[in-house]
């Protein structure tokens, strides 16, 4: 016979869900190895409600109809238990919830194991009040229990006189308490009431203890947070207190019992808490009462379950009619073990009052006083929902504003900002070499390209004459954007300087250009840097240096060859000398030769299925061409990277430049 275990298993209330689901499981596990419940093995189904309300109304509704789960086991917070509780009454399904909750709600299809009001928070103020003092500063998670348990708080303390000096609601993820805890700072109160949920308390604890707050100073009183929790906050916890009806510390031989084949099952650093006693005991409950009514059917099993007992870790407790359980409330204060020193015990069972007592007051309108009552957590909610609307229309309206001006300001800038990349642009597209000036190179056919991916480019390529030394150049910054193009000019500036100044050598021009470089961007506090190739070029003899992409050399009879400049440099600008690297080598350039100076813009390329062009392709293309001029073998390669493109745009910067011996 299956049954639904639905807890968190991821999310924020993980951390204090998941053990719950080991509870059950270790109960379930038990009664098998006595014989099952009338003579059938029980098969747990395991359901992850992943800390969402409307997650666990799926897996519920999955549970009972695609897995035909006679009961569910499950849920932590309000709000998961309020989504699953329609899914249960359409299909005449009974939920075991084992959380302590805020009341004003009893469905025929829910059995609530844990705590009312009246029997954890009621008690836990009482004591505060008669222990610390009668300010209180309240602290909880935005849903139904604590928005609805802290009204009660309220009330609680307007009869003695009491305060509430302070009260904020956070999201059950959140992580940032700073605020808060400035507030507790400022306002002193006589204690701090938590009502928060999940792993949130972590993060609240320790900025607590951050900030410097001591126990001693202004205590946490907690109604969530149990050994486990306490495990996971680590020292932060210590000295704090909380208000259960089970600590693992209390001294009952069915508590060691219980604390012992929890360890012994799940490891001995494992730790038992409130939630956990209910989450196990209720499976027993349940068993109980399919044995008494001799059937798995929900009706007979609701029926046969009022007035069941059970003898669980923390004491007897009973099953009552209004699908409750009387329990005692207990205090303990938190030790440096992770363990709780209980200071306060009822040491009585006390009867859940779902309905704050009106349910026992006989008087005639009672029945219609628990009517309204039954609508007031729906009113919390809705007025919830309200307040968070507004205040969400509140931020739009100050985030739509701030939004205008700052728009406003920055069109300004982008009016300026456009002015200077449009200058920089005109200023690089003017420096790159003129066809005419091209076309007068002695004994060379030389044809460039450059064309940025934006609207400024890194890439850079130059051709100058110097006498009989014909010198070119090739780099790529990485990037393409204004910096790029600054670093560029900057480039081309400092290469055309040195060479007017009569620096034939290229190895000395890269460490001189590196210097510039190097000391201009870090004055420009940027993290660009350049790969450079320098040739000088004389009757027939070419000489290379720099760190740039490989180099291509296409004799006139068809072979290729290609050159790697890695061992020839270093990318300029990330060390402030590059000797140590710099090298050059020589080629012979016979009639007919051709070498292809490219960037990474045109090998990287990528098509619509993200393959990159790729050398050998480019290669291929060039020996195809390579009898024809500089200006055919560039316009084949640059039709063929069209073609290996498509309607894909240009991702970087390219710069091509093929020069050939007459």
């Amino acid at each position: 016979m299956r049954v639904g275990i639905l807890h968190s298993l991821s999310g924020s209330m993980a951390l204090s869900e998941a053990p719950l689901q080991d509870a059950a499981l270790m109960a379930i596990d038990e009664i098998n190895q006595g014989g099952g419940v009338l003579g059938t093995v029980i098969e747990p189904i395991v359901a992850d409600g992943a800390s969402t309300p409307t997650r666990f109304a799926e897996k519920a509704t999955a549970l009972i109809c695609q897995d035909h789960v006679v009961t569910l086991f499950g849920c932590w917070t309000s709000a998961s238990r309020k989504a699953v509780l329609p899914i249960v009454a359409a299909h005449n399904t009974l939920l075991w919830y084992p959380l302590q909750y805020e009341g004003l709600e009893q469905s025929p299809h829910i059995f609530y194991t844990g705590s009312c009001l009246n029997q954890q928070v009621e008690p836990a103020v009482n004591w505060l009040l008669q222990h610390q003092g009668q300010r209180l500063y309240l602290v909880g998670s935005d849903y139904n229990f604590p928005r609805t348990a802290n009204k009660l708080i309220r009330a609680q303390l307007s009869l003695v006189g009491g305060t509430v000096v302070g009260e904020d609601y956070v999201s059950m993820e959140a992580e940032d308490f700073r605020a808060i805890i400035d507030q507790i700072q400022a306002t002193q109160p006589d204690a701090v009431f938590n009502t928060l949920n999940g792993s949130s308390n972590l993060h609240f604890y320790r900025q607590y203890q951050a900030a410097g707050i001591t126990p001693a100073q202004i205590p946490i009183m907690a109604v969530s947070v149990a050994e486990g929790e306490v495990q996971r906050i680590g020292p932060a916890a210590t000295g704090h207190y909380a208000s259960w009806s089970y600590f693992q510390s209390v001294d009952l031989p069915a508590n060691q019992r219980f604390v012992q084949n929890f360890q012994a099952r799940y490891g001995g650093d494992r730790v038992t808490s409130d939630p956990i006693e209910a989450a196990y005991f209720q499976v027993y409950l349940w068993k109980q009462a399919v044995e008494a009514a001799g059937s798995f059917a929900g009706d007979r099993v609701r029926q046969a379950a009022y007035g069941q007992s059970f003898e669980a870790p923390g004491g007897l407790i009973t099953l009552g009619a209004n699908h409750h359980v009387a329990k005692p409330c207990r205090i303990g204060k938190t030790l440096p073990s992770g363990q709780f020193d209980i200071v306060f015990d009822t040491e009585t069972l006390l009867p859940p009052l779902p309905w704050l007592g009106v349910e026992t007051a006989g008087f005639d309108h009672a029945p219609v006083v628990v009517q309204i009552l039954s609508e007031v957590s729906q009113w919390i909610q809705k007025a919830q929902d309200l307040e968070t609307t507004l205040q969400q229309l509140q931020q739009e309206i100050s985030e739509r504003q701030r939004t205008e001006a700052i728009l406003k300001e920055r069109d300004a800038q982008l009016a300026r900002t456009q002015a200077e990349i449009d200058l920089t642009r005109r200023l690089q597209t003017l420096l790159l070499p003129k066809d005419e000036e091209l076309q007068q190179v002695v004994g060379l056919d030389i044809e460039g390209l450059m064309t940025p991916a934006d609207r400024v480019g890194g890439d850079y390529y130059d051709v100058l004459c110097q006498g009989d030394l014909i010198y070119i150049g090739i780099g790529d910054v990485t990037g393409h954007s204004l910096e790029s193009g600054m670093i560029m000019l900057m480039v081309q500036t400092a290469v055309r300087t040195l060479v007017a100044q009569g620096e034939t050598d290229v190895v000395a021009l890269l460490n001189v250009i590196n210097q510039t470089v190097y000391a201009n961007v870090r004055r420009m506090a940027s993290h660009h840097n350049m790969t450079l190739m320098l040739l000088t070029y004389q009757d027939g003899q070419l000489t290379l240096g720099g760190q740039h992409e490989t180099l291509i050399l296409i004799r006139q009879g068809g072979a290729l060859e290609q050159i790697d400049t890695f061992e020839l440099g270093f990318p300029l600008g990330l060390e402030p000398d590059i000797s140590a690297f710099a090298a050059k080598i020589q080629l012979q350039l016979e009639p007919g030769d051709a070498i292809v100076l490219y960037t990474d813009g045109i090998s990287e390329a990528m098509d619509q299925a993200k393959q990159q062009y790729g050398l050998d392709r480019l290669c291929a293309v060039i020996q195809a061409h390579h009898q024809g001029t500089a200006g055919q073998i560039r316009a084949a390669i640059l039709a063929d990277l069209q073609r290996h493109m498509g309607a894909q745009p240009l991702q970087d910067d390219i710069a091509l430049l093929i020069v050939k011996r007459c």
